[in-house]
């Protein structure tokens, strides 16, 4: 496997999937990781919010701690997220046993 550049790594992906009978499936979830993401994005919205009035409150622990733990979570879902994308369609760094199959 070769290594790819930084810059070339999502430019160079096939976002299609594998198989045309895999078209479906990848189209379901593709609804459902988008719901996810929504659902992520107003949580952290929520959570980060809540931030500023504790740290005004001079509880720079828990705005921290709480803070922290939130930003963990969002970098812990963009990681499955990418991971999930690069292994459901024919990415050159998807090794060739995790590739649904030929696109095209």
């Amino acid at each position: 496997m070769s290594r790819l550049p930084a810059f070339r790594f999502l430019a160079d992906a096939p976002l299609t999937p594998g198989r045309e009978a895999d078209f479906e499936a990848f189209w379901y979830y593709t609804i459902l990781g988008a719901g996810m993401t929504i659902l992520l994005v107003l949580a952290a919205w929520w959570v980060f919010r809540s931030i500023r009035p504790m740290w005004r409150d001079g509880n720079y622990l828990a705005a921290v701690l709480v803070s922290g733990a939130a930003g963990f979570f969002c970098l812990l879902f963009l990681a499955m997220a990418m991971t999930a994308l690069v292994g459901a369609t024919n990415h050159p760094a998807t090794p060739p046993s995790f590739q649904l199959g030929q696109s095209g």
